[in-house]
């Protein structure tokens, strides 16, 4: 899958559920490079959804247990641990100045428009991804070239907004979001197929359906600015 002497990069916000499985589907594909920002330890509520932990592991820091367990299933591949929670635009901006691509995996609105803020600063592709209860959804970022998180939503949502510690996590859902946005990350490493920019996919579980809603640049948006 990857092209021979090329280095593929990729800064993943949160090893959490959705940076499990995301994490998984880069290391499988060839992705040399990798850096995963939590600074979360691991706790027995995890374990159900977040997939690359084991319950003896629980109390040590994740991005320690997760480099461990990729590197044994991609003996080549480098992890940067970044054992801090990325939760500000400037910060997030210099960490993913250093990586081709920037996934989104972090689980609270005001990191998730840090991490599109700090995308339109830096002018550097960002996915988002987010699942709650029995819905997903995901899109791509491409700064100057697509909408962005504000097109559709102009600040996070109040703070009564149903989010995942209220509604709970489905370890399924969470894991298939992941792997979506793994596979949007393959597609801007390789140059190859359709990415979700202009549009987001939208997951119902209890139904099956998906959706791919358009989502266009919106004139007063700060990612509209020339």
């Amino acid at each position: 899958m990857m092209t021979p002497g090329r280095e593929w990069s990729v800064l993943l916000i949160g090893a959490g559920g959705l940076g499990c499985a995301a994490a998984l589907a880069l290391v499988q594909v060839g992705v040399t490079r990798l850096g995963l920002a939590d600074g979360d330890r691991l706790a027995l509520s995890n374990l159900h959804r977040q997939i690359l932990y084991r319950a003896d592991e629980i109390g040590t820091p994740k991005v320690d247990r997760a480099a461990a367990r990729l590197e044994a299933i991609a003996p080549t591949l480098r992890v940067e641990r970044h054992e801090q929670r990325l939760e500000e635009r400037e910060r997030i901006a210099a960490v993913a100045s250093g990586y081709a691509v920037t996934i989104d995996a972090s689980d609270n609105f005001a990191t998730r428009f840090a991490a599109n803020d700090a995308a339109l600063m830096g002018g550097f592709p960002l996915i988002h991804g987010a699942a709650t209860g029995f819905r997903g959804q995901l899109m791509t970022i491409l700064p100057g070239r697509s909408a962005c998180l504000r097109c559709l939503f102009t600040a996070p949502p109040p703070a009564n907004t149903p989010t995942c510690q209220g509604e709970g996590v489905l370890g399924p859902l969470v894991g298939e979001v992941g792997w979506l946005m793994g596979m949007e990350a393959i597609k801007l490493l390789g140059g190859t197929g359709e990415p979700l920019h202009n549009r987001m996919l939208t997951i119902d579980a209890l139904t099956g359906k998906r959706r791919t809603l358009p989502v266009p640049r919106n004139p007063d948006c700060p990612c509209a600015t020339p």
